[in-house]
């Protein structure tokens, strides 16, 4: 079985575009380390690549990506909480602490 690589489609001021990415941290992990993280923002879509075929990964990395948040425990931040909400849902967001606004 071929290794999946993940591109990470987001939309910018200018509209929509791909993520480069170094190659080498183009799998899931990384993939959702980099969101996780912060590294990648205003995600659109997730496609995964894998025996020449692909598929829509939004959702599973999506739920990874969440789920990397709740088990930190920190409240999230307001970019994070509309990742949770536009991604997985609004249930799924409400159920997290938020950081105040000031």
């Amino acid at each position: 079985m071929a290794e999946q690589v993940y591109f990470v489609q987001v939309q910018g001021k200018s509209g929509r575009y791909w993520v480069e990415r170094d190659p080498a941290s183009m799998d899931f992990n990384s993939t959702v380390e980099d969101i996780a993280d912060g590294q990648i923002e205003d995600i659109v879509s997730v496609l995964e690549i894998a025996n020449g075929a692909a598929t829509d990964a939004t959702d599973k990395v999506s739920r990874a990506v969440m789920t990397k948040w709740a088990h930190e425990g920190e409240p999230l931040t307001h970019a994070q909480y509309n990742f949770v909400e536009m991604h997985v849902g609004t249930r799924a967001a409400r159920s997290f602490l938020r950081h105040e606004v000031a």
